[in-house]
This record gives C-alpha cells, sequence and structure tokens, in this order.
C-alpha cells in the first residue's frame, strides 16, 4: 500500500541542485503523494528557480541561511501531514523505505523516530558518527534500537516532534539530530534503525571547509554541554583548545591556521555558541507555529 499521502518530506536546501533535483525526482516517482517542501536558503546556484520550473507541485520556502536546524524547523512549520520526513537533498528515498518507517511509527508508539540504512552510490554501507557507531557495522536485519540517527533520512510522527521540541537552532550544521534524538531518549522514547536501505550521497551541498570543521567541533562541545557530566565538557574542552593551540603552528594553510585559532579561543572562553555563522537566535523554538505569508525567516 502507498502510505505517501501521509508523509510531509521536509529537505533543506543550499547549493545542491544536481542532488536536489535527484532527490525530487525520485520522491515524484517512489512517493507521488507525499506533501514535498523544500526549504532553501537562499542559495545561488538556481537551486529555487528548477523548483519552480521543473517540479511546480514542490511547496519552496525561501529564508535566510542560518543553518539546517532552521530551515528544517520553518519547513515543518509548514507541513500538514502526520508524518513527518527530514531528508536531505542528497538523499534518494524508496518506496519500501518511506512504507517501513511510516509502519513502524504507526504500530510502535514508544519508537520516536525510525531511518533506514545508508548507502553509498557503490551499495557499500555507510559510515556514519566514526568507528565508535557499532550499527555502521551491525547486520540490521530486524527494527534495531540505536543511540542516535542521523539526520539525513529520519521520520517521526507530528505529535513526537512536538513533545520532543523543534531542532535547536544553536548548531548551523552538524550535532543537531544528535541532540534531538538525546532529547526524545531522555522521554522515555526508542530511536531505530529498520532493514531497509537508500542511497545519501554525503556532502552533497557542502565541503568540508575550516569553518564547518569549527563549527562540528564548537557545535559538538555545545552538545556536551546539554547532555553530558560536566566533567567530559570540560576534558573535550581542553583538549581542543590544545589541539587548535599546537595545530596553529604546524597547519601551514592560512585558512585553516586561521581556523585552529579560533577554535583554540573559543574553548579557552567556553563560547559554545559562538558559531563561525550567523544563527537564527532562537535556540529550539518554543512552539510550532505558520509564518505570515512572504516570511522569510
Amino acid at each position: 500500500m502507498n502510505y505517501s499521502s501521509e508523509v510531509s518530506v521536509v529537505i533543506p536546501s543550499y547549493n545542491g541542485r544536481k542532488h536536489l533535483e535527484r532527490c525530487l525526482s525520485t520522491l515524484a516517482s517512489e512517493a507521488p503523494d507525499a506533501e514535498v517542501i523544500v526549504v532553501d536558503g537562499q542559495s545561488t546556484d538556481g537551486s529555487a528557480q528548477l523548483v519552480r520550473d521543473k517540479f511546480p507541485s514542490v511547496r519552496l520556502r525561501s529564508v535566510r541561511n542560518h543553518g539546517w536546524a532552521h530551515a528544517t524547523n520553518r519547513g515543518i512549520e509548514l507541513a500538514e501531514r502526520p508524518y513527518l520526513l527530514c531528508l536531505n537533498s542528497d538523499a534518494f528515498i524508496t518506496r519500501e523505505a518511506l512504507t517501513a518507517m511510516r509502519n513502524r511509527l504507526h504500530f510502535s508508539r514508544e519508537v520516536a523516530a525510525v531511518a533506514p540504512m545508508l548507502n553509498n552510490e557503490d551499495g557499500t554501507r555507510q559510515a556514519l558518527f566514526g568507528i565508535w557507531y557499532w550499527p555502521t557495522w551491525k547486520p540490521i536485519t530486524k527494527p534495531t534500537s540505536v543511540p542516535v540517527l542521523s539526520g539525513a533520512c529520519i521520520m517521526t510522527r507530528r505529535e513526537t516532534y512536538e513533545a520532543v521540541g523543534a531542532f535547536d537552532e544553536n548548531f548551523f550544521l552538524y550535532n543537531e539530530e544528535l541532540d534531538w534524538c538525546y532529547r526524545a531518549k531522555s522521554l522515555g522514547f526508542r530511536l531505530e534503525i529498520l532493514p531497509v536501505s537508500m542511497v545519501h550521497v554525503g556532502g552533497g551541498s557542502t565541503g568540508k571547509s575550516p569553518l564547518l570543521r569549527l563549527e562540528e567541533q564548537r557545535g559538538f562541545i555545545y552538545l556536551s554541554s546539554k547532555h553530558w557530566p560536566t566533567w567530559v565538557t570540560s576534558l573535550l574542552r581542553q583538549g581542543m583548545r590544545i589541539e587548535g593551540k599546537i595545530r596553529k603552528h604546524l597547519d601551514g594553510r592560512p585558512a585553516h591556521k586561521a581556523m585552529w585559532e579560533a577554535l583554540e579561543s573559543t574553548m579557552a572562553r567556553e563560547a559554545y555558541l559562538e558559531s563561525p555563522f550567523q544563527l537564527s537566535g532562537r535556540g529550539v523554538p518554543s512552539a510550532i507555529f505558520r509564518p505570515a505569508p512572504g516570511s522569510s525567516e
């Protein structure tokens, strides 16, 4: 049975036109009745015009680029279906994966969110969250409880999203789905990977620039300060400070040297909210609201 009519798909988009076109074409084939919402962060590669020209049924919202969490929250504000699928523009859904995710959430109310296995283009499993994340290396033959899920493709129920709260907009990129997962688990929910797979390119609209590296580490220490004991955050902070102090002298690339200097300074000052990118200033929005027509926030 096709359950796509029950699903709102929210796709944050920034300068990933090639992958976005494939993503939307795949959705049109695999989830033809889904509500699809693209939130474009003022891309400069024609992504928004692509949506207008080739995918007129897709709802398009343009916002300032304040990162993944901000864009995803703005899309969910517009969503009208009971199941919410957060999907990266370089991830390509299958009907099997969508149906499996919807069914698991429908019949297992104790599960907050589910995700499929993510594969590379060549069919190999995609490594997620580093070598410590054991689900990457474990054969998944049944719904499997996991500590966190990747935001590249994650489905939840509307009422669960409202109970857990929106994504924290104090993250620009990276770590925001981990924060949401930790909050869901703190409420007693489970998170599961399902025995279905789909392709995710990874890094389709971003390269690992020095600023993104800095944001990843800044976001991780902010995540730690929210969820882990103070002594853990202190150890991580000191480790990052020392890394920055040493590597600013060893890395001869100017942009990278500046990044290591900024990391040392950020950690020394415990400036966990000092992102190298412009954040929205919202943090975790207190409620889901429908914005006024034409809003660009």
